[in-house]
């Protein structure tokens, strides 16, 4: 998912309009669940704005040869291009629930398809079934915030890693949400104490976090 939104929501004055709230909400839903005309012109704004935060993300992941490894909320599939780029060994799953996400990663990402090397699935991460204990690693860009709450998602990765597994997610600050103005109907702002604290409730250990233009958390099974 991205953040950096194709037309600046600031750009709309704060007075009581129900249209401007609408056009407010509709835009930032595309960085939710891209559709449409729209949801084009938002992915190739998620390619922009999260190539070096996917770059940052992957690096502290610390992938190893053999790891089988989950993204939650693929996007247009930059992320898993990049893995399957640095390690040729590695298996890579992830789960979207925009149709249009699962065409544009699919495209992108046809040739480690076809040699079995990522497995894309469309549905709702809460909701479609899947096997627990089979991922070292799981991770998610700028996904949090569409979570209405933390611990149903935040168990379910728990449950989905081996022991030793690892759980890394980026982040943007409520600040910068705020700055954005992206609306409170869209984003759920967590503070990074919040999101620290369900981790641990869901049975996460060795929580860690820096901030560098956002967010980078890890945390183990």
């Amino acid at each position: 998912m991205g953040l950096k939104f194709p037309i600046s929501l600031n750009a709309f004055p704060d007075f009581n309009n129900q249209t401007v709230h609408m056009f407010r909400n509709f835009i930032a839903g595309q960085f939710k669940k891209p559709t449409g005309l729209f949801g084009n012109f938002s992915s190739r704004v998620m390619v922009k704005g999260n190539s070096n935060r996917y770059s940052t993300l992957i690096k502290d992941l610390e992938i190893l040869p053999e790891d089988k490894i989950l993204e939650i909320g693929y996007g247009p599939g930059i992320g898993i291009q990049m893995i399957t780029r640095l390690c040729q060994t590695c298996t890579v799953h992830g789960i979207d629930f925009s149709k249009l996400m699962f065409k544009k990663a699919g495209k992108l990402n046809k040739l480690a398809i076809d040699q079995s090397k990522v497995q894309l699935f469309l549905g709702d991460y809460l909701k479609i079934a899947i096997d627990q204990n089979q991922y070292d690693k799981i991770f998610c860009l700028n996904v949090i915030y569409f979570w209405d709450e933390l611990s149903n998602p935040l168990q379910k990765t728990h449950a989905l890693l081996k022991t030793g597994g690892l759980f890394h997610i980026f982040m943007a600050s409520a600040n910068f949400l705020n700055e954005k103005k992206a609306p409170d109907t869209v984003f759920n702002k967590y503070s990074i104490e919040q999101v620290v604290d369900a981790l641990n409730s869901a049975g996460f250990t060795q929580v860690e976090h820096y901030f560098n233009k956002g967010y980078y958390i890890k945390a183990k099974k």
